[in-house]
């Protein structure tokens, strides 16, 4: 008896040091975690702003490793990102795309959407700088999408209403300014402040509204700003500000402390731009010599930020054709390249197309006959119209004048008050273009599409119970 209970209290001590050593280990662990997760936040982001990237890429690599020895996927799909952040804002584009290659084969087996919505974030900023607008706005989408599901949205989505503005501007200024504000009111910060002032100076023209933000910004910096890449882009704006007021001596010393801080913190794609601002002061100023000198600058530091684009660019299109070929493991990847976007977008117009009479004729038969000078509307022009109203291409309203002036011209007589983004809309519509396509090839909400069209009603005296559809292929 003795001995039985022996044994028993011998595995009972056995399984209380098991138990024991196990959460020891399992608080040895998270402890580990949380170390790590500081680290790439928040140390990550100090070296980032103060643009120490050998701290940076030091602290990054030994976190990767920490969380490959750990088993930590997140950590190490984190530090990917942050490495790549940093390459790309040296300029070293090639290098940053394939370190957000690597973090996306890792975040692709968890369900993470903080690590999405970074993924992505990062993935629609290097398309952007490299020429790829339309790839990057689907990109930000994406980042968009998980973004508004965390808890904590603060800064991060701030930053992708930041974003897809500055992606917008040359295509809807509109849409581009509503999403400032909603970056802004997210956080109101002295950055944030100044995009907002540099808005307004060359969008709006109101010097007025421009004063007002640019300079609250410079009250807005918080100690830890100091120094940093944020200090440097609001001195940029605010010399913009001056250069524009011709206060130019102020306007060069502002231009030169962004320079500084930008050269410092290793901003790189930020410099071309800067050192032609200044080479334009120096104009003003009658000093040849010095606009010389920082054109020169400006022009080599472009090139070399394009070669290392181009082969970036080599990279993500190989990537979404490799995507393409691959079978559908990964929908949330392969969904966002541009190519399966274009395909897309074709297979949905197609079937809309079917059920409609009259664009169901047009594809079938390529002697269909239009009253227009150009007498008639291949498959071929018809294609052509989709892939320019789908890429937002500036000739899409000049070929479709000239494809199919009849339309123009009916419109025109009803009420020839009508502006070109009224007769660009008219011309989608007879495409077959829906509301939600519109918006989404347009970059606006679907709201404002369908107040567009309710505009456009009045305009043209079209009944509420009249399909436009029906009323533009009738003309």
């Amino acid at each position: 008896m003795n001995c039985i209970r022996g044994n028993y209290l011998k595995k009972y001590r056995l399984f209380l040091l098991g138990f024991i050593a196990t959460f020891i280990i399992s608080c040895d662990k998270k402890a580990n975690i949380n170390e790590i997760n500081d680290a790439l936040l928040k140390k990550n982001e100090k070296l980032r702003l103060a643009g120490k990237d050998t701290e940076l890429i030091a602290l990054n690599t030994e976190i990767i490793k920490q969380s490959k020895e750990t088993g930590y996927k997140k950590g190490e799909a984190l530090g990917y990102i942050n490495l790549a952040n940093m390459y790309a804002t040296m300029g070293k584009y090639k290098i940053s795309h394939n370190y957000l290659k690597t973090a996306s084969n890792i975040i692709s087996h968890l369900n993470d959407k903080f690590l999405y919505a970074k993924l992505y974030h990062e993935y629609g900023q290097i398309n952007y700088v490299t020429g790829l607008t339309n790839t990057a706005l689907s990109y930000n989408a994406k980042a968009l999408y998980y973004g508004k599901q965390l808890d904590e949205k603060g800064w991060l989505l701030a930053n992708m209403y930041e974003q897809r503005a500055d992606f917008l501007l040359s295509i809807d200024k509109d849409s581009s300014f509503i999403y400032y504000h909603k970056g802004f009111r997210l956080d109101p910060s002295a950055l944030n402040s100044s995009i907002l002032g540099n808005y307004h100076l060359w969008e709006t023209k109101n010097i007025d509204s421009a004063t007002y933000y640019t300079t609250k910004a410079l009250s807005l910096f918080k100690k830890n700003e100091l120094g940093t890449v944020r200090e440097g882009i609001v001195y940029s704006f605010y010399a913009d500000l001056l250069s524009e007021k011709k206060e130019y001596e102020k306007a060069l010393e502002y231009y030169k402390k962004a320079a500084d801080i930008l050269v410092k913190t290793k901003r790189i794609n930020k410099l071309p731009a800067l050192y032609k601002k200044i080479a334009q002061i120096y104009q003003q100023l009658n000093n040849k010599e010095m606009e010389d000198i920082y054109t020169s600058k400006s022009q080599k530091l472009q090139r070399a930020l394009n070669l290392s684009g181009n082969e970036a660019i080599d990279l993500s299109l190989t990537e979404i054709v490799e995507n393409e070929d691959k079978p559908n493991t990964n929908i949330i990847l392969i969904s966002i390249g541009i190519f399966v976007v274009i395909l897309g977008v074709l297979a949905f117009l197609y079937s809309k197309n079917k059920k409609h009479k009259k664009e169901n004729k047009i594809l079938q038969q390529s002697n269909a006959e239009f009253t227009g000078t150009k007498g008639k509307i291949t498959p071929e022009n018809f294609t052509e119209l989709l892939e320019l109203a789908k890429t937002n291409d500036l000739k899409f309203i000049k070929r479709f004048e000239e494809i199919n002036p009849n339309l123009f011209e009916s419109i025109l007589k009803i009420n020839p008050q009508l502006t070109k983004s009224e007769l660009s809309l008219c011309a989608m519509i007879w495409l077959g273009f829906s509301s939600k396509d519109i918006a989404d090839l347009t970059f606006i909400q679907h709201r404002s599409v369908q107040t567009k069209k309710g505009r456009l009603r009045k305009k043209l005296n079209i009944p509420s119970e009249t399909d436009l559809y029906s009323f533009f292929t009738s003309l």
